[in-house]
């Protein structure tokens, strides 16, 4: 049997959480085995019938468990090292609640400030380029009022910052923190005013690391993090942001009104 072949169409719900519910039992179930490489991105997709977005939430929220291990432009594997029995546990942590979301994104600010002065000091000519597609991307989305690429570019200017950090333990602590807030940043997107807010807050933070000034980039990521904060507390003391299996549905109902 192929190991594309394990895998099924998920059921609705955060198709995110059914790919990581799907790979979770095949890794536990012994379908998967440590060591082993998982099938390409492409396959996956197809496999699971999910959006690439939705595959690499999965594959970020699974590498943050210590399942899966990424090897960028190599592939992915589940870890040697993977320990089933601390699954649970590990798994109980992730946000069902609102002080879930607000601790991470306060935990998210800690380190994304310091990556962002990190960047003014050490970005890449590449890295650079790369935090201006995204810019420019989520421009063109908000024009299009495509929400799933604006989600898109914002993902990929952050992971820039994080890249751009030189520190790749910082990077990849961001990257897992930033998908398990990602259910919650879809319903934040769809309020009225915040995409064009984001994008303002993100050419601050690009002009701040561009100018090597790492004071200013700090303050700039520091600026767009709690007015982040701030939105997802709003939605939750209005009832919009309960947790992470309410936010998809939370998101499309708003989506509609825009």
């Amino acid at each position: 049997m192929r190991k594309d072949d394990l895998f099924e169409s998920v059921r609705p719900k955060r198709l995110s959480d059914s790919a990581v519910d799907q790979i979770l039992n095949l890794v536990s179930t012994g379908q998967l085995t440590p060591g082993s490489r998982m099938p390409p991105e492409r396959e996956l997709i197809t496999s699971l019938g999910v959006s690439r977005t939705s595959l690499r939430e999965a594959i970020r929220i699974l590498e943050t468990l210590g399942v899966l291990r990424v090897v960028p432009g190599r592939g992915t594997w589940v870890r040697e090292d993977y320990q089933r029995p601390s699954l649970g546990d590990t798994l109980a942590w992730l946000p069902n609640h609102e002080h879930d979301v607000l601790q991470l994104f306060e935990v998210r600010e800690t380190l994304e400030v310091k990556a962002a002065q990190l960047a003014a000091d050490r970005a890449t000519a590449d890295q650079l380029i790369s935090m201006s597609m995204s810019i420019q991307r989520f421009k063109d989305a908000v024009s299009d009022a495509d929400y799933e690429g604006m989600l898109a570019a914002d993902g990929m200017f952050h992971e820039a910052i994080g890249a751009a950090s030189g520190n790749t333990l910082l990077a990849e602590m961001l990257n897992g923190l930033f998908s398990l807030v990602q259910s919650t940043r879809k319903a934040l997107i769809a309020i009225p005013g915040r995409p064009e807010a984001i994008l303002r807050e993100h050419i601050a933070v690009m002009e701040a690391i561009l100018s090597r000034n790492p004071r200013t980039a700090a303050k700039a990521m520091q600026t767009h993090d709690r007015k982040a904060e701030e939105a997802a507390r709003t939605a939750i003391s209005a009832g919009h942001v309960v947790g992470a299996a309410d936010v998809e549905k939370v998101s499309k109902e708003e989506q509609k009104e825009v």
